[in-house]
């Protein structure tokens, strides 16, 4: 009867041995391992957070035992990102109470989670695929209530694999001002 509860409670606590982890969280705990032999305390600390992070996504999913996929580690690398850029602010060398340590410690850890984000293109770049894919809409899409959908999805097409590491709120930013000039 105890081995029975046993492999019933591992079955909801560990991955199931035939699931396989995305290719970016085996990237990220190989970094944690690495960063644990060279004894790299903040770099450790800072992976371990996000790896926890990672398995509370995964555990909070649909199925708690399926393994979470690049996007959703994408996803929550973006989300460590823009916890530790709010914090530094906080600690800024121009906010009202300023803490050099703790700045340059979240900067650090910032760029050591981009590290593992996929190379995203300039904002130039973007705005050029923007300016080509509207360029390419018929008069009566440019007009219409959905034409910055119909764009967005052209961009993400375009981009393929490079648009994990693009902004989406930067992304809309920058279709809402390209239709905004051809409109005037």
């Amino acid at each position: 009867m105890f081995t029975q509860v046993i492999a019933r409670r591992s079955l909801h606590t560990s991955r199931s041995l035939l699931a396989s982890q995305s290719l970016l969280e085996t990237t990220l705990r190989n970094a944690l391992k690495a960063s644990m032999k060279s004894k790299d305390k903040p770099a450790a600390a800072c992976l371990k957070s996000i790896l926890a992070d990672v398995t509370n996504a995964t555990k909070s999913g649909k199925d708690p035992n399926e393994p979470i996929n690049d996007e959703g580690v994408m996803a929550v690398l973006k989300k460590g990102i823009s916890q530790r850029t709010q914090a530094s602010e906080s600690y800024s060398p121009n906010s009202p109470s300023p803490h050099a340590d703790n700045y340059s410690s979240l900067q650090n850890e910032i760029k050591l989670l981009q590290s593992f984000l996929p190379e995203a293109p300039s904002n130039e770049i973007l705005q050029q695929i923007i300016n080509k894919i509207i360029g390419n809409l018929s008069d009566e899409i440019k007009v219409s209530k959905g034409v910055a959908g119909k764009v967005i999805n052209g961009l993400w097409e375009e981009l393929g694999d490079k648009k994990g590491g693009v902004d989406k709120k930067l992304v809309g930013k920058l279709v809402q001002d390209a239709l905004k000039k051809i409109q005037i």
